[in-house]
């Protein structure tokens, strides 16, 4: 709490609304950020839609889309600002364990620690197999047996091998038994995913037996399953009583605002003071509504006999002191281990935690000693799980899932190899699988696309550690194109955020159902037929190598994020990077180079030049002044980044440059590395006095420029005389992408993009935007270079 508070607690985010989601009832509104939200799923916020605040609920967050549960009383809207407390989730959990350090009603303290306790070791599970369930195989059958004894079960579920069809069998039995199961995840997806894989099994389920709290990020499950619809079905006068309530109070609301904003008559007092007297009776109204609908609600999850809610629903109102008969908490690799606590409290011992360890962990902001073990940890490192398995001990009551479904069998091999010490199987039945997408460029079920020769550069968001690549995304944007009339299916991966969201641009819109581009940290649980994933770091630009790529020890985060990555893919993985860089022969072979070194041996090697020869992405070979004349010329903006070198081609281009119209605001800014004493290169100069809109910064690690729909990108500075291998994308949606990862934001009194820069009033140098501090670490400074601040 005390890291994100010294971060930053409250945060505004501009919205701009995502259209084409047809939801039943009109509770969810997909928005496209503006930028960073860095809230969690299930947290609450504050929608502020013209001016008036509404309780919203964060669903999901899938690269720069979120998806927002809203009040029916919300109007319509094309933008929004979305207020969130990032602490909110975090001293709900604290306040919750602070309530129960001395123990309490509705929580079984010996079932919470037996979360987060090393299992006894002893003899190894043998029972004879029982014949059902149905559909499973005998790995999952036996994990199914193990979880219906009293006692902490861990299922232990690698990619593919069926860990939600295990758990769905599993409930399906336990309700059979008469047993009141809780069922949990970390996430809205994840819990969805395990409800629909149950209601496919167990399809009877949807008549009120199963209640799902809070609003599914699947928008195909069915309805019949929200606690919220069947709580307004059983409370349906008060349900309809609180939809008027919340109507008036907003009409009353606007109607208020309106008469703020001028001198008032006597009259008009009096209606304000009317308007005052009435919104407050509402207010007191819609609370005690809102009061009686929260004991409806609980009510519903008492006479129900599963329950699925979110890991983070657990110490709030609906859930806090209920109880149940087990408790199944699945994806449990991504959930803190003081949160598994609070969901196992709700049971009496019958306890069955369910993931994969070597994907990806909890999310933590704290690097404290404390936050490390409690938090960074889920239950499986806090019970030591992952510590037994490397040394060939497992716990009897671990069940491992080896035989997985999803991955080819030169994916799978490659997977298993270097992240599962080669326990997985790949099943025969992967052979002889329809091949649904197709590709040009996935000519086999492992292909790279080394950019070694590309020397691409990895940039930065200002005062932002993650990174992006242009030039990846350009060979990306080719791919996708190509692919556009064959593949049904195809996700687009990557580490890091900003890269992402250049991905997510590249999507048609009229495959979002289908296609997906994300972080790996939001595509874990997901799959595709097609995967490419982007590495996004070459060594060239941002320096050094993150250290996902450099720290690959059993355990590390870059294991897992390289795990997660590669058993995504159903038919094919294909691999974007610098190999020379990701893989240097002869180094020590953990996790990470084990995993490169077989992708070298094993994969189809594609040129990253065939990627560019027939897609929207170019290779300029020739002409490059006058294909950059030409796209300026048609441009209402042009922005460019520069880093030193010879600006060569900049004076013949001031002609096309002064040619934009300003409108309101500079419509060309250009950014420079300044010469070391500070002062601009000559070219620059020139271009200044020409009244071009010519900005200082150190350092550009980009060297790109983004001019109306058409995105550029070279390996030395773009406008010199050698500019290295330039590429050239003509996209609409993947040029604003760009811009608004590259453009400069005012702050720290430095101007930003599209604003004119300032001289020093002592030696009438112009004053650099200096974006690392004096020891190289991102930070932000405007200053003269000669004079000093």
């Amino acid at each position: 709490m005390t890291a994100v508070s010294q971060r930053r607690v409250q945060t505004d985010v501009p919205l701009v609304a995502v259209t084409g989601l047809a939801v039943p009832g009109g509770r969810l509104r997909r928005f496209e950020a503006q930028g960073e939200i860095g809230a969690a799923e299930g947290m609450k916020a504050t929608l502020i839609v013209q001016g008036l605040p509404f309780q919203v609920e964060i669903i999901s967050v899938f690269g720069s889309v979120v998806t927002l549960s809203t009040p029916a009383e919300m109007p319509m809207t094309n933008e929004a600002t979305l207020r969130t407390d990032l602490s909110w989730l975090l001293n709900e959990q604290s306040k919750r364990l602070s309530e129960l350090v001395n123990g309490g009603p509705g929580f079984n303290a010996v079932a919470a620690l037996a979360a987060v306790t090393p299992p006894d070791a002893g003899a190894p599970w043998h029972q004879p197999l029982p014949s059902g369930p149905s559909g499973l195989n005998q790995g999952q059958r036996r994990a199914v047996q193990i979880a219906l004894t009293h006692g902490v079960t861990w299922l232990w579920g690698p990619p593919g091998t069926g860990k939600t069809t295990t758990l769905a069998a599993l409930i399906a039995e336990l309700c059979s038994r008469g047993k009141r199961v809780l069922l949990a995840a970390p996430t809205n997806a994840a819990l969805d995913v395990a409800i629909q894989a149950l209601l496919k099994r167990r399809p009877d389920l949807a008549a009120g037996t199963l209640v799902r709290i809070g609003q599914p990020a699947d928008q195909t499950l069915t309805r019949s399953v929200l606690a919220d619809e069947i709580a307004a079905a059983r409370g349906a006068p008060v349900a309809q009583r609180r939809v008027e309530a919340g109507t008036e109070l907003r009409e009353g609301r606007k109607n208020l605002d309106a008469l703020k904003k001028r001198e008032l008559t006597r009259t008009e007092e009096t209606s304000r003071l009317r308007l005052e007297t009435q919104i407050a009776e509402l207010q007191e109204l819609v609370s005690a509504l809102d009061s009686k609908l929260k004991e409806v609600r609980r009510q519903v999850c008492r006479d129900a006999t599963v329950v699925a809610a979110t890991a983070h629903q657990l110490p709030l109102e609906t859930l806090k002191g209920l109880t149940f008969d087990v408790v199944v908490l699945d994806e449990a690799s991504m959930t803190t281990a003081a949160l598994a606590m609070l969901v196992a409290g709700a049971g009496n011992g019958h306890t069955i935690i369910a993931g994969d360890f070597r994907q990806l962990p909890p999310v933590v902001v704290a690097d404290t000693p404390e936050a490390q073990a409690w938090l960074h940890c889920s239950p499986f490192e806090k019970a030591g799980i992952p510590g037994m398995v490397s040394a060939r001990k497992d716990p009897p009551r671990l069940a491992t899932l080896t035989r997985q479904y999803r991955m080819r069998q030169v994916i799978g091999d490659i997977v298993s190899t270097a992240f599962y010490d080669n326990r997985l199987q790949t099943s025969s039945t992967t052979a002889g699988r329809a091949v649904r997408s197709k590709a040009s460029w996935a000519k086999g079920e492992l292909v790279v696309i080394d950019t070694t020769s590309l020397c691409s550069r990895t940039a930065r968001r200002q005062g932002s550690l993650s990174r992006y690549n242009l030039a990846h995304a350009q060979l990306a944007a080719s791919l996708v194109d190509i692919a556009l009339p064959t593949a049904q299916d195809l996700g687009l991966i990557t580490p890091f955020a900003p890269q992402a969201r250049l991905l997510e641009s590249l999507l048609p819109e009229d495959r979002l159902k289908d296609w997906a581009a994300s972080t790996v940290h939001r595509f874990q649980g997901g799959e595709r037929d097609i995967i490419v994933y982007d590495t996004v770091d070459t060594g060239l630009g941002v320096k050094p190598l993150n250290r996902w790529f450099t720290e690959g020890h059993e355990g590390s985060e870059g294991t897992r994020l390289l795990n997660v990555a590669a058993s995504r893919a159903r038919d094919h993985l294909v691999v974007i990077g610098s190999m020379d860089t990701l893989h240097k022969r002869g180094a020590a072979r953990d996790s990470v180079r084990t995993f490169f070194a077989h992708l070298i041996d094993s994969a189809v090697q594609m040129p990253w030049q065939a990627a560019v020869s027939t897609g929207i992405t170019e290779l300029i070979e020739d002409d490059l002044f006058g294909r950059l004349q030409d796209d300026i010329t048609r441009a209402a903006t042009v922005d460019m980044w520069l880093p030193r070198g010879s600006l060569s081609l900049l004076p013949r281009l001031l002609p096309a440059l002064t040619s934009v119209p300003s409108g309101d605001s500079e419509a060309v800014t250009i950014w420079v590395e300044p010469v070391r004493d500070g002062h601009l290169p000559d070219e620059a100069l020139q271009a200044r006095r020409e009244r071009v809109n010519i900005r200082p910064c150190m350092p550009i690690l980009e060297s790109s420029a983004i001019i109306g729909n058409v995105v550029w990108s070279s390996s030395t500075s773009l406008l010199s005389s050698h500019p290295g291998v330039v590429l050239r994308t003509e996209h609409r949606a993947f040029a604003d992408a760009a811009r608004r990862a590259q453009r400069r934001r005012p702050s720290a009194g430095a101007p930003g993009s599209g604003q004119l820069g300032d001289d020093c009033g002592r030696c009438r140098r112009m004053l650099v935007r200096y974006e690392q501090d004096r020891r190289g670490r991102a930070g932000l400074r405007y200053e003269c270079a000669a004079c000093g601040p």
